[in-house]
């Protein structure tokens, strides 16, 4: 049984700072898109501070700002999956400074001061996922019934520092790395999804909507942001990793002699499962 984590508590601020964050592995790797969505950014609102964090600076915010306990916890995370070390990053940020976050691939189409009322602590939004939409079956997990309006999404953050919400997700976030077991977990998309992001972010939050102060939006494009300045899968090799999507080994170091053969063995009946599951698809399709 692992000890509960000391957080540090910040206090709820009154309103949303006018700092925009981002996140990339290395600032000297910027392709020329993301260096002119940053340039647009920047541009489009002239008034709010701009902040990107390379992965030399997350690492320093983090023991500075969190300490060594909850460093060494956000390192066991495997440096492959660099979506789930933003995923905990932008948490730890976000709670203790406020503003607003975006994905590095993602931007504003119009100045964030035309959509963040004074009175805003927190902004949330689901996807466009209804059929014919742009999104159309995106956040229909499993853990929210399949329901296309559970998930809320987290490539942005719009809120107060201090925030409760963040607090709790970040509790959930740490606890699920110390638990970490790929067989329970999973691995590639759904097993980041589940340990570090908007699975673990939307059921931390669910609890808490009854008793803080948050305002809830249909979509994105009420608050004028743009999930992906790319085309399609344009994304997905941008630092020149893999996919982490694709990837089958663990998102997180796992402790135990044991947990690595388990991990085989998940992955073997992983396999099965897909080509049996796969084989009676075409089977049908070819019935008709």
């Amino acid at each position: 049984m692992n000890a509960p984590i000391e957080i540090p508590t910040f206090d709820m601020g009154s309103q949303i700072p006018r700092i925009i964050h981002q996140t990339c592995p290395s600032k000297n790797r910027l392709s020329d898109v993301l260096a002119d969505n940053i340039q647009a950014i920047k541009a489009m609102n002239p008034g709010w501070e701009y902040r990107l964090y390379d992965d030399r600076a997350v690492d320093t915010f983090i023991v500075n700002s969190y300490g060594a306990e909850i460093s060494n916890l956000f390192r066991r995370i495997n440096p492959q999956y660099g979506a789930a070390r933003a995923d905990l990053f932008r948490y730890l940020l976000m709670y203790k400074h406020g503003g607003v976050y975006l994905d590095i691939k993602s931007t504003t189409l119009k100045p964030l001061d035309s959509v963040i009322r004074p009175d805003d602590k927190f902004i949330l939004a689901h996807w466009r996922n209804e059929p014919g939409e742009p999104f159309a079956g995106w956040g229909m997990q499993k853990e929210f019934g399949f329901d296309r309006k559970r998930e809320v999404q987290q490539w942005h953050i719009i809120t107060v520092p201090g925030h409760p919400f963040l607090r709790r997700v970040i509790e959930q976030v740490l606890k699920n790395i110390q638990n970490y077991r790929s067989w329970v977990h999973g691995v590639g998309g759904r097993g980041v999804w589940k340990t570090t992001g908007p699975i673990a972010y939307t059921l931390a939050i669910e609890p808490l909507m009854s008793t803080n102060s948050y305002r809830m939006v249909a979509n994105e494009t009420e608050l004028s942001l743009q999930y992906n300045i790319y085309n399609g899968a344009g994304h997905y090799n941008l630092f020149g990793t893999k996919y982490y999507g694709l990837r089958s080994d663990p998102v997180v170091s796992m402790e135990g002699w044991c947990s690595m053969p388990m991990h085989h063995i998940y992955l073997q009946a992983r396999k099965v499962y897909r080509h049996f599951v796969l084989e009676n698809f075409h089977r049908e399709m070819k019935n008709g």
